[in-house]
């Protein structure tokens, strides 16, 4: 009796002790569960999508010309020892005029840099056949720490000289010290015009016998022509740059622009270029 009364104690304590292991294992599965997954808890953060919105200008008083490309990147330029890391970029063909939108689309999964200077953006515009035409010159830092994608960037670009472009005269470098942006000139008789933004334009003509100053005005963009309309009451001046190569007729040296200008109804034709 005491042999079989003791056997049916040992059997059911087993069966507790079974069931208890029963109980408890799943919890510790559920803790480890959890534990990995406090372990990893921005898997998905990182993987989100941002948009970094802005546009391109340049200061120069002239059209774009037609079928060129603006291209604008978003690069890691943290190291100045390795080649730059491009995040994002977009390429837009015939983009029409200033100001020119650009969206630039990036993984934060991609941001591996906390330094506010570690990325930044740059642009340029190149014509049909390549040639760089615009581009930035100076950093355009973007911070990709925050939790936000960064406000509206605005690109400012810088003209390329062309290899084409000749060499400056003194008149012309003394005029863009002064703070000129364009230059135009022709013969028979002499002449030049000289551009200075926001200030006047100036005009001499018949070899420096007539010299005339009038007030500085914006121009008006149609196509690859801009055409500035200007005057005071003796004096009315049209002067119209095209964005078409010319050769100078006195001396051959090619120029980028064809200028035509029209002073108190005398015309007057010739080349220029942006100095």
């Amino acid at each position: 009796m005491n042999d079989t009364l003791a056997s049916r104690l040992f059997e059911r304590c087993a069966v507790l002790v079974a069931l208890a292991f029963a109980l408890i294992l799943p919890g510790c599965d559920n803790s480890n569960t959890a534990s990995d997954k406090s372990n990893h808890p921005q898997t998905t953060q990182k993987d989100e999508q941002r948009v970094i919105s802005g546009k391109v200008m340049y200061r120069e008083r002239v059209a774009l010309p037609e079928n060129v490309t603006v291209t604008v990147i978003l690069a890691d330029v943290s190291r100045a020892d390795a080649p730059m890391k491009v995040l994002a970029e977009e390429h837009i063909d015939n983009p029409g005029q200033i100001p020119i939108p650009f969206s630039l689309r990036y993984r934060t999964a991609a941001v591996t840099q906390s330094h506010p200077l570690a990325y930044a953006i740059r642009g340029e515009i190149r014509d049909a056949d390549g040639i760089l035409l615009w581009t930035t010159t100076e950093r355009h830092p973007v911070d990709l720490s925050s939790e936000v994608a960064p406000d509206e960037i605005t690109l400012m670009l810088q003209r390329v000289a062309s290899a084409r472009t000749p060499a400056m005269s003194s008149a012309m470098e003394d005029a863009r010290d002064a703070g000129a942006s364009f230059w135009a000139m022709g013969n028979e008789p002499g002449w030049h015009a000289v551009i200075y933004p926001d200030e006047r334009i100036d005009f001499v003509g018949d070899y420096g016998s007539n010299e005339v100053t009038l007030p500085y005005v914006h121009p008006a963009i149609e196509g690859t022509e801009s055409r500035y309309q200007t005057g005071d009451e003796e004096h009315q001046m049209t002067l119209s740059i095209s964005e078409q190569g010319c050769q100078d007729t006195m001396s051959d040296t090619p120029f980028e622009y064809t200028v035509r200008v029209t002073l108190n109804e005398h015309e007057y034709r010739g080349c220029g270029r942006n100095l």
